[in-house]
């Protein structure tokens, strides 16, 4: 009889636990966009750096 009381509880769990509602929130959140951030900064450096790299080369020729 206890069981049939917990059968509501474990479909309930059950229709949460597939529903398509995502969370975009997560624990490590803060830290992944910190490396997206960091990942952005890293491509703009990089091409400054070609950019003047390549500043440098029509100059001396």
């Amino acid at each position: 009889m206890r069981h049939l009381a917990l059968l509501p509880l474990m479909s309930l769990f059950l229709v949460v636990g597939c529903s398509d509602n995502k969370v975009e929130d997560h624990v490590w959140k803060e830290q992944t966009d910190t490396i997206e951030k960091a990942k952005e900064v890293e491509q703009l450096i990089q091409n400054t750096f070609q950019q003047q790299k390549q500043n440098v080369d029509e100059q001396s020729r």
